[in-house]
């Protein structure tokens, strides 16, 4: 299990998701195409049309909402927590601190 803490997300460079000094899985260019759009919105909700571009730039797959809710889930098992990404009001959101994304600092 991971540790406890704040998830901490580096873009710049290689690619990491951590928590509490571990590394957390998160594969797949679908889920990290997901990830970090809602780490760069550090914090606030995304609509999920533009959760949809940005993981599917070229064709949004038919059904793409609930495909999209698929991806969410398996973000939230890859992260280890339902609460990490939170569905609001706007869309949804990740739980972090802009201060913990290497790219908003």
């Amino acid at each position: 299990m991971a540790g406890r803490g704040p998830l901490r997300v580096t873009l710049l460079g290689a690619f990491e998701v951590s928590r509490g000094g571990d590394v957390l899985p998160v594969a797949g260019a679908r889920l990290q195409a997901l990830l970090v759009r809602l780490a760069l919105a550090g914090g606030r909700a995304v609509e999920p049309s533009a959760l949809v571009d940005a993981i599917w730039p070229e064709e949004p797959p038919a059904g793409a909402g609930p495909a999209l809710q698929t991806l969410v889930s398996r973000l939230r098992r890859a992260l280890g927590s339902a609460d990490d990404v939170t569905q609001v009001a706007g869309g949804y959101r990740l739980n972090v601190d802009p201060a913990d994304v290497d790219a908003l600092r």
